[in-house]
């Protein structure tokens, strides 16, 4: 691992009101053209972080999932948010087809669930967040930031 290793912080929360808070603070922190990669089970709750990460950076419109159309797009003035699930792609390779790497280096926000369907396409830096059940309705929400240059920028997210 080197000299460095990647930031790794983590909240709980217990409701999806508290999962739209916990995106709405990252959303709040995100730059031009960073790179988030939504990971967890169907249902986990993907499309609930991610409505809070989406408003957190100042777009204030609805969040659908995008199993069906792959991409949405969500825009206020220069700010763009696209939001990408690789989920229903046979291949890493169909990728191109879709026009999703005309996203990356753009200055758009990408939120990418499902990650793992990118295979080695997988952009860095990125942000991996992870979200997973706990006890009960709880969810654990993990944040990894490689490489670890924005370790200012993630110290304090959840709990300030």
């Amino acid at each position: 691992m080197g000299e460095h290793s990647a930031v790794h912080i983590s909240t709980e929360c217990a409701t999806p009101d508290a999962t739209i808070e916990a995106g709405r603070r990252l959303g709040d922190r995100l730059e031009p053209g960073d790179v988030v990669l939504l990971s967890g089970d169907l249902g986990v709750g993907k499309t609930t972080l991610a409505q809070g990460i989406v408003a957190g950076y100042g777009i204030a419109e609805p969040v659908t999932s995008p199993s069906f159309a792959l991409i949405h797009e969500y825009r206020l003035g220069p700010r763009l948010v696209v939001h990408f699930d690789p989920y229903r792609l046979e291949a890493a390779g169909a990728l191109r087809d879709v026009g999703w790497e005309e996203y990356l280096g753009s200055g758009a926000v990408m939120l990418i669930e499902w990650p793992e369907r990118l295979g080695d396409s997988i952009p860095v830096p990125h942000i991996w967040v992870t979200i997973a059940h706990a006890d009960g309705s709880t969810r654990r929400i993990t944040l990894v930031s490689e490489p670890d240059t924005d370790i200012d920028r993630w110290s304090n997210l959840w709990t300030a």
